[in-house]
């Protein structure tokens, strides 16, 4: 069994992480596609998704409550695949640092950017935006690299491991081009939110399995 508790448990546990995972997706997409339809002239292949949730911006509260929203599931989703997933040592440290990449996410909203994420003259909380976003993309990406390297090792999980590379490779190299230097900026961020959509869904339909399959 997943985890100690009966069968329906498990079951009640696997749909709750399923849904949390898939919401906190739809959610961020939605307020990235409706607050760029929303936001005059707003470009997603030269602007961040923070923009829209930047103090200031007309789409600023509704996005940046998107944000924590986004990012509180998806903490959760990783968490509670912590426990329903085999207990390895590789594994939970592995889905902890899907939970940070929420927690990134969430603090961003917390957090909001400076009109435009300008970076002149940040305020304290722009600079937070920009320290735990960054480090939450970090710990997303490396979660991705460490769960995939060790489910190649499980048999009844070994898919995950060609996902995990077909994400986490593209993820880590669009991360260093997620600053204002490069033109497409934007693009380069919206490659590492759906590597970690990608892997997020591949993992939550995993989730889905039966519980003899999972643990």
């Amino acid at each position: 069994m997943m985890t100690g508790h009966g069968p329906g448990s498990a079951d009640l546990l696997r749909t709750i992480a399923f849904a949390c995972g898939l919401l906190s997706l739809l959610i961020l997409a939605g307020a990235a596609l409706a607050g760029g339809l929303a936001y005059p002239g707003y470009d997603h292949l030269r602007q961040y998704i923070s923009e829209l949730g930047a103090t200031g911006a007309n789409t600023g509260p509704a996005v940046s409550f998107a944000f924590m929203a986004s990012g509180a599931l998806l903490a959760a989703f990783w968490l509670m695949c912590a426990g329903l997933f085999p207990k390895s040592p590789p594994l939970i440290i592995g889905f902890c640092l899907g939970a940070l990449n929420g927690l990134g996410l969430f603090f961003g909203g917390v957090f909001r950017c400076d009109f435009q994420c300008s970076l002149a003259s940040p305020s304290k909380a722009a600079m937070l935006h920009e320290l735990l976003g960054g480090l939450g993309y970090l710990a997303g990406i490396a979660g991705v690299f460490v769960v995939g390297l060790t489910m190649r090792s499980c048999p009844a999980f070994r898919g995950l491991f060609r996902v995990a590379l077909g994400c986490g490779v593209p993820a880590a190299l669009a991360f260093w081009w997620i600053h204002p230097a490069f033109e497409f900026d934007g693009a380069a961020q919206r490659v590492v939110e759906l590597a970690l959509a990608v892997w997020t869904v591949a993992v939550a339909l995993s989730v889905r399995r039966p519980a003899e399959a999972v643990g």
